[in-house]
């Protein structure tokens, strides 16, 4: 197998496992004490009980640091905050892809995995 074909299947791979997230995401089947705990360490001036039980809510708008730090504890990278087409945004990096299961709040892709580029920026 040659580098590039390398590359694809891990595109394909980690393109599968954001797409489960967001449907775990839209069915409500990750348990809210792991959200919960997640959140709190992530930002730990906010109730992470509280959050995610609102966040549940009114998901994907305002969940994409929620699902950034899933997804995080499950293919590592690092949780940016950045923007998306001129939005304060949340989303994964992972080796110099951008993992992102929340752009549809802002008219965006359901599920994006690829390059970092407009509108996704790192501010």
């Amino acid at each position: 197998m040659n580098i590039k074909s390398a590359m694809g299947n891990k595109n394909s791979e980690i393109q599968a496992v954001a797409e489960k997230v967001r449907m775990e995401f839209e069915q409500k089947r990750i348990p809210k004490e792991t959200l919960s705990m997640l959140y709190s360490e992530y930002n730990p001036d906010v109730d992470g009980n509280i959050f995610t039980t609102e966040a549940e809510k009114i998901f994907p708008r305002l969940n994409c640091g929620l699902t950034s730090i899933y997804l995080k504890k499950m293919l590592g990278g690092e949780v940016i905050r950045g923007r998306y087409d001129g939005h304060d945004h949340t989303f994964l990096l992972l080796n110099n892809q951008v993992i992102d299961t929340t752009a549809d709040q802002y008219r965006g892709p359901r599920v994006y995995v690829g390059e970092l580029k407009l509108p996704w920026t790192t501010k």
